[in-house]
């Protein structure tokens, strides 16, 4: 008979957790020597869950000396630095927890007092534990997966695009995985991009998580990049000429560019990104024909040019490939423009 499965959600699993510490911590303890000054770990005392002002979610209490080691268990929520900064000013090391070591943000690994382990191979120090690793396994760690699989994109981007190109992996505004890009500075400009998880909340586990991409030329939410009078032209316009003009040209489909056109809701006149949209609108409508105006899509404050089509996570390859080609050529062609301008 198959074990129905409880622990199956980050708290449910940690208090499991701090309670088979409780029952038998020696096998524990003696893993944890391996990564830790076994000096430190000799005189066990007591487990926490939610421990402290800093709400640890394991605490395992130690005397002569006193020692406090702490445990960060993730299955999918997001793992800040500065909740780890936070969680050492308590606890003299920190265990973090993961499903697969791969899901590590970047930056973990050069942390001081902090360690990873994986599920496996805390529940292989309680054999007969309560708490099982098919109940781990069937956690939703969707965006710890799409994070990783993204990550492994960063180095082989880094270098087809060289030199002074910034690739960082971050979640979004919304809390879905995504890269971003960021060229060289050119004349005060720069060409960014993002390739993210293409909606606003991870698919249930088993279907197809999609994709896409964002890329365009910098802008700000202000005068200078949407002018008041939409007969001037801001020089995004021209960057987006060139691309469609010197980069796209008869590659739409090549480069699995999507011809959507961005929405032209009723915009918000009472914040400053409203009223920002509200002044590009006016200068698309002048300076692009309704056929064009995929071009002109992007984020308000952050860049103006067009997405890729939907692709699926197993296809991401494909997503990364077309967009690294655009940026290359992209970039040469505003460089060398800016240089005969200047």
């Amino acid at each position: 008979m198959t074990a129905s499965l409880i622990y199956t959600t980050e708290p449910l699993a940690t208090r499991a957790l701090a309670a088979e510490i409780r029952h038998d911590p020696t096998a524990f303890i003696t893993e944890l020597s391996k990564i830790v000054d076994a000096h430190n770990l000799e005189r066990f005392v007591d487990v926490r869950a939610e421990h402290g002002a800093q709400k640890i979610d394991i605490a395992l209490t130690f005397a002569d000396p006193e020692y406090v080691l702490a445990i960060e268990a993730k299955f999918d929520h997001t793992l800040t630095e500065d909740q780890v900064d936070r969680e050492l000013t308590v606890a003299n090391h920190l265990v973090v927890l993961l499903l697969d070591k791969a899901h590590a943000p970047e930056w973990l690994p050069s942390k001081n007092r902090v360690s990873v382990m994986t599920w496996e191979e805390v529940l292989a120090c309680f054999p007969g534990s309560r708490l099982t690793l098919a109940e781990i396994q069937a956690a939703r760690s969707g965006k710890s997966a799409v994070e990783a699989r993204l990550r492994q994109l960063i180095d082989p981007a880094q270098q087809r695009l060289g030199a002074g190109w910034r690739i960082d992996s971050v979640r979004g505004g919304s809390g879905m995985p995504a890269i971003n890009f960021y060229s060289p500075d050119i004349d005060g400009n720069q060409l960014r991009a993002v390739l993210q998880v293409a909606q606003r909340a991870m698919p249930p586990a088993g279907e197809a998580v999609p994709l896409r991409f964002s890329v365009g030329i910098s802008v700000r939410a202000d005068e200078k990049s949407y002018p008041s009078d939409p007969l001037s032209s801001p020089s995004w316009v021209d960057s987006v000429r060139r691309l469609q003009t010197r980069v796209i040209g008869d590659k739409l489909h090549e480069l699995h560019l999507s011809t959507r056109r961005p929405s032209s809701a009723h915009v918000n006149s009472k914040t400053v990104n409203g009223r920002a949209h509200k002044r590009k609108l006016a200068i698309v409508d002048h300076h692009f024909e309704v056929s064009e105006r995929w071009l002109t899509a992007g984020y308000i404050d952050w860049i103006v040019g067009p997405a890729s089509q939907r692709m699926p996570l197993e296809q991401v390859d494909v997503l990364a490939a077309s967009l690294v080609t655009i940026f290359e050529e992209w970039y040469r062609v505003e460089a060398a423009a800016r240089a005969k301008s200047s």
